[in-house]
């Protein structure tokens, strides 16, 4: 068996038959320091967040995820509530000194802050989120307390890329120092303007746009049906035909692990490159890693193929250049 695959073997039994994984990353810490737009946030009080986070993480993600409706309203931010959330981006990725000034801009914004403790990982988090069909329907925004961010998953396409979320949330469990966003909204609200891959004034954006700024890598988590690309389990991008380092290791990762990978920089993937993705092009404008990852269905709908291609991006190295 190749290295590769022993190595998401072992990672994959951690995740277990319910798809949970206890810390099986240990690599070394990463800090930021502040990006010079933190000096003078958005005037807003601080706030401690409640200490009432779920402790089933996962299964809090996957209950936002089902509640978004193609049906409901959607409105783009104002300008005020971007900054608002853009300063508070800046001050979550410096790490846990900034928690009170980014709550206390955040719950202006519109959401609403709790922490927590894990059950499956043990690891502190602070979870931001929106009510579904709100008025504000920006997301959710979960940060991994244990140390500062170095890494950055997300989910654009909730409820419509399905079981998507559930995979965000494994992956978010699997690499310690993770930053989860999950979008607020259907794609398909608003007649499809709320689709937060493809929208440049959305809040999701404004996150990930922070995201690149600090040159935190991003890899993207979506979803494509067998009829699209038959016989191909996943596809990894990064919206253009440019590859480096990260990619190439999320592809051998997963071809390792036994998943059909198709490469969009050496081959045709049946449109599912990303290359009409707001996130990438800003990644690519900031220099920073961003790595689009398609998943067929057969392999989103079985939990133990799930729970093993997660396994395997965690072997990847994402954090790293």
């Amino acid at each position: 068996m190749p290295r590769n695959r022993l190595i998401s073997a072992g990672v994959a039994a951690c995740l277990g038959a319910a798809l949970f994984l206890v810390g099986c990353d240990s690599a070394p810490r990463v800090s930021h320091s502040p990006p010079a737009s933190s000096a003078n946030p958005t005037s807003a009080d601080p706030v401690t967040p409640a200490s009432s986070g779920p402790a089933d993480l996962a299964a809090a993600i996957i209950d936002f995820g089902g509640r978004l409706k193609p049906t409901a309203a959607y409105r783009d931010p104002t300008a005020e509530e971007r900054s608002r959330v853009r300063d508070a981006v800046d001050l979550l990725l410096v790490g846990r000194d900034g928690l009170p000034k980014a709550t206390g801009l955040l719950t202006a914004a519109g959401y609403r802050s709790t922490v927590g403790t894990d059950s499956a990982t043990g690891r502190e988090y602070a979870i931001y989120q929106t009510e579904p069909g709100s008025d504000q329907p920006w997301g959710m925004l979960v940060v991994d307390l244990s140390r500062p961010a170095r890494l950055a998953i997300e989910v654009p396409h909730p409820n419509s890329d399905l079981q998507t979320e559930g995979l965000g949330a494994l992956l978010f469990r699997a690499v310690p120092g993770s930053v989860l966003l999950v979008a607020g909204s259907h794609r398909r609200a608003a007649k499809n303007r709320a689709d937060a891959a493809h929208n440049p004034d959305g809040i999701f954006q404004v996150v990930a746009g922070q995201f690149a700024r600090a040159r935190v890598n991003q890899i993207q988590l979506h979803g494509f049906a067998e009829q699209s690309l038959p016989g191909t389990d996943a596809v990894v991008s990064n919206g253009q035909r440019r590859p480096n380092p990260p990619l190439r290791r999320v592809a051998d990762a997963l071809q390792g692990a036994g998943f059909a990978t198709c490469r969009a920089w050496t081959e045709k993937c049946g449109q599912l490159e990303g290359t009409t993705n707001v996130q990438a092009d800003e990644a690519r404008r900031r220099q920073s890693v961003f790595i689009h990852v398609e998943i067929t269905g057969p392999v989103r709908r079985d939990p133990s193929r799930g729970a093993a291609l997660v396994a395997a991006l965690a072997t990847a190295d994402l954090p790293a250049d």
